[in-house]
């Protein structure tokens, strides 16, 4: 029953998102985003740390599909904030590789740490030491509204912002075109007290607004969080208009 609810949801979801004018970062930043599927296809790191997502992660709506969208965005953000840097292709690859390895943990109730141990042992003697220094760095920061750690240099301060804010930039469409009803199938939830607690939800969603920490995220991911409350808006009032399309 509540799987077929779920799907009703989601499916009305991506219907309204799939009119909706998608974020301006895919448009004004397409090169970035080219660039990055570009060195994830190449990079033998990002591959490695891809199957281990696949073999070891996804749980609590949380899988293979946002980590590989973190991974892409993340490294788009550093080509975006450090392109012309020598060692803006390492960068970005360390981007990739942490993308897809900072959820490995979610359903641990301290994920980001215990993620971030699952990385230090999984890249050791597979990548330079400082590379997985700065990577395990950002992967134990990347939770919001938690107090972070100092970064140790500004490698790792450009790669944990960049992991940061394109982890939130999934609190945008992505979230209620596929986290939620992810989340609520993982764990049987009935999708309408979903619903019941959206206004809950939203304040929240609206905090990571402020919360972005590199340039870029500061200038596109407050439209992701808009477009996303958008969805979530017209999502509700469909909801409450036709209460029984969404029953079984």
């Amino acid at each position: 029953m509540n799987s077929e609810r779920i799907r009703l949801f989601r499916d009305a979801a991506r219907e309204i998102a799939a009119i909706a004018r998608k974020p301006v970062f895919y448009e004004e930043c397409a090169s970035e985003l080219a660039y990055a599927e570009c060195l994830d296809d190449r990079s033998e790191h990002a591959a490695a740390a891809r199957e281990a997502m696949r073999a070891d992660g996804g749980s609590l709506g949380h899988g293979f599909d946002h980590a590989q969208r973190v991974a892409i965005e993340a490294a788009a953000i550093v080509r975006c904030e450090a392109g012309s840097r020598p060692d803006c292709d390492r960068l970005a690859e360390d981007a990739l590789v942490a993308g897809y390895l900072h959820d490995i943990r979610r359903a641990e109730r301290r994920h980001a740490e215990e993620g971030a141990e699952y990385a230090a042992e999984f890249l050791l003697g597979r990548i330079d030491p400082e590379d997985r220094e700065i990577i395990v760095f950002a992967i134990r920061n990347h939770e919001a509204f938690r107090e972070t750690e100092p970064a140790p240099t500004d490698r790792a301060e450009l790669l944990s912002g960049a992991l940061y804010d394109a982890d939130k930039f999934r609190w945008g469409p992505d979230n209620f075109t596929d986290t939620v009803w992810d989340m609520a199938e993982s764990m049987s939830i009935d999708p309408a007290l979903i619903i019941g607690r959206y206004d809950e939800g939203v304040r929240g969603i609206i905090r990571i607004k402020e919360s972005f920490r590199t340039t870029t995220g500061r200038r596109y991911g407050p439209d992701f969080i808009d477009r996303g409350l958008f969805i979530g808006e017209c999502l509700l009032a469909r909801f409450r208009e036709n209460m029984e399309d969404f029953s079984c």
